[in-house]
């Protein structure tokens, strides 16, 4: 195998993490993860964006808490002890998701994504792509879209 061969196989490669909002399944490009974290106290603040849950210190820094079943519609205040936050960045913008799991880091072939149909791709949660999976389907959502757009 050359060297063009090996760059054409890696470029064909996505990794994400994949993270659980309840009973649905997501995922996010690997290279938007900072790191993963066990939440932590929130100071909330308030007449902020419906979405923000509050912010938390982080090793200095000061970061917006996103929740995650705010931004899909999906009601409930659960705590739940499989709970991360996702330190994510986008656009130079650093959020942590509030997430009920992670669940893995996966790789797989670009090959394996399934385009968004019109028919299922949302305004407030724009889907980029589905993975199909035996046990259901993960959806990739495009986080960056979801952060211009809503807090502008």
């Amino acid at each position: 195998m050359n060297i063009v061969q090996k760059v054409s196989l890696k470029l064909e490669v996505f990794e994400f993490v994949e993270f659980r909002v309840e009973k649905s399944k997501f995922g996010i490009n690997i290279k938007h993860v900072r790191e993963i974290i066990e939440p932590i106290p929130v100071t909330v603040i308030p007449h902020s964006h419906a979405f923000v849950e509050g912010i938390i210190q982080l090793r200095g820094d000061v970061i917006p808490v996103i929740d995650f079943k705010k931004v899909i519609g999906v009601p409930g205040e659960s705590a739940d002890s499989e709970a991360k936050y996702i330190i994510s960045e986008f656009n130079g913008i650093t959020v942590a998701l509030d997430v009920t799991a992670v669940t893995q880091i996966e790789r797989i072939n670009y090959s394996e994504i399934e385009a968004a149909s019109d028919m299922y791709e949302g305004s407030t949660v724009p889907v980029t792509g589905v993975i199909k999976r035996d046990d259901g389907m993960i959806l990739l959502v495009d986080f960056e879209k979801i952060i211009a757009e809503q807090f502008k």
